[in-house]
This record gives C-alpha cells, structure tokens and sequence, in this order.
C-alpha cells in the first residue's frame, strides 16, 4: 500500500494536506459512492486544486489506498488490545465495545473499500488479507476456550466476527452513536452464549 502522504512532501504542512485531501475522499466516498467519486469531487470538497492533488497521490485508487492503510491499522490495533478480565460477559463486551467503535468510525472507508473490492483485485485481496488477519487475532484468543471441543477457533472467529462487522458497517456506522449499547449488549451476549455452548461440547471433541 501507499504510505499515509503518497509521494508528497513530508512536511508538517504537507502531511497536513495530505490528511486533508484524505478527509476531503472519505467525504466524497461517503456521500457519492466510491465508483461515482472523482478526484474533482476531492479536490472541490478540500478546496485544493488537481495539481495538489497529484502531488500527494496518483489517483482515487491511491488516496482509498491510504485510507485503508489506516483503518486496518486502526482495526488490527483494537484487537489486539487486552481480553484479559474476571468477569467474562465484560470483558467480551468491553472487546466488542472497542471493535464496534473502531467499525463504526471507519465505516465508510470500509464501505468504499468493499465496493472498490468488486471490482479491483488489489481491493480485493486487501480485504481478505486485513480480516484474516483480524479473524486470526480473535481465534487466538478463543484456542483455550475451544480446546478439546469439535469446533474450530478459526471458524468460530470468523463467525462472530462477521456478524459483528456486517451489523456495525450496514446500520451503526450510518446511525451514529444513537444505539449502539444496546447493540454491543446483545452481540456480546450472543458470542457469549455460542461461546459457551461450543466449550460444552467438550464431550464430543
């Protein structure tokens, strides 16, 4: 991927408009579509001119490019955060809390990226690569619970995984804040209970 200025100045000021030009795409993503967008669209919403533009980035494809770069930092980072905690139904929705946020707040980056996926293999296989790699995070800290038992933690991962991103991408991204406890209580309550009743086929592992 390109990095976060593209072939831009690294100066303050530069990186300044870098992310400028960045939160001028999510904008236009967001509200066009990322097929509908033009780097014209861009530059209007960040009042820069196309020569700005092409200083810090080769085209739409490159400004998404770092955009993703960031939100999968910002994805990966959030789970690998503590899941450590006493009290398992918190620390699940504490995990969940963190993962749904992070989902939320990115939600159109990740938007514009599943549409530039169908039609872009780069796209493509970055999605695939980032949630197998978040997937196998999470599986990681499932291997315990799940030893023993017939499930696979990898499976389970993507499991609940999936559900949670598909939830929080298609309705809180676009709700806002506006009820996502509620959402985070009841998608923790349900990894909790499949967990539960996955570790209790023990017997038939």
């Amino acid at each position: 991927m390109d990095d976060e200025a593209g072939d831009g100045p690294r100066t303050s000021r530069g990186e300044r408009t870098a992310a400028r030009l960045r939160m001028a795409a999510r904008e236009a993503f967001a509200t066009i579509g990322y097929a509908g967008a033009r780097v014209e669209d861009i530059t209007a919403i960040a009042g820069v001119s196309h020569g700005t533009f092409y200083t810090y980035f080769d085209n739409k494809s490159a400004v998404l490019d770092s955009l993703v770069t960031l939100a999968s930092e910002r994805l990966l980072t959030v789970v690998d955060e503590s899941w450590e905690g006493n009290d398992v139904w918190r620390t699940v929705q504490d995990v969940i809390t963190r993962f749904v946020d992070a989902l939320a707040e990115e939600g159109d980056v990740i938007s514009a990226w599943i549409e530039a996926a169908s039609n872009d293999q780069h796209f493509r296989d970055e999605l695939r690569t980032v949630r197998g790699q978040y997937t196998d995070a999470v599986a990681s800290h499932l291997a315990d619970v799940l030893v023993d038992t017939p499930h696979d933690p990898v499976v389970a991962a993507g499991a609940l995984v999936a559900m949670v991103e598909g939830y929080t991408v298609d309705r809180l991204a676009v709700a806002g804040s506006e009820g996502r406890t509620a959402a985070v209580t009841t998608l923790a309550t349900i990894w909790v209970g499949g967990l539960i009743r996955m570790a209790g086929d023990r017997s038939r592992g």
